[in-house]
Order: C-alpha cells, then sequence, then structure tokens
C-alpha cells in the first residue's frame, strides 16, 4: 500500500499510511475496500512491519527529506 516516512501536513516523524491485507491497490481506488491505519501492521504482519520501518529509516537517511512510499507484502516479506 503506501505510507509516508513523516506526516507530510507537519513534517513530525511518524508513521503515516494505510495498508490493507489480500488487496491490490485497485480495491482502494474502487472503494471496494477501507485500508487501515499503517500502525495496525505491527501485529499483523511484524517481519514485514519491521522491514517497513528499516526501509523508511534507510531512505530517509538517504535522501534526507520526507519519503513517499508504495510498497507490496507477498508471503509474509515486503
Amino acid at each position: 500500500m503506501w505510507c509516508f516516512t513523516r506526516d507530510p501536513s507537519t513534517g513530525e516523524s511518524g508513521l503515516y499510511g494505510e495498508y490493507l491485507v489480500n488487496a491490490q491497490g485497485e480495491d482502494v481506488v474502487a472503494g471496494i475496500r477501507t485500508p487501515q491505519p499503517v500502525e495496525e501492521m505491527r501485529a499483523r504482519l511484524p517481519e514485514a512491519f519491521d522491514q517497513l520501518i528499516d526501509t523508511m529509516h534507510r531512505l530517509e537517511q538517504h535522501y534526507r527529506d520526507i519519503q513517499d512510499l508504495e510498497f507490496t507484502i507477498e508471503d509474509g516479506t515486503l
């Protein structure tokens, strides 16, 4: 799904985004499914969540600015 490495409105550090289990982005666009806050991924998909957090930190450190990410999780792997 998608997330930002910071709140895009305020620039404050933290998680900001949404995800869906067993769905594609088209489901959100079509209004078929309602996404969940990306924070809820921690309990349901802990390994993928840790991979996402690590990737977010690495990208922001490298580019030194807020990053907008789209991601997919398949078989528990980001």
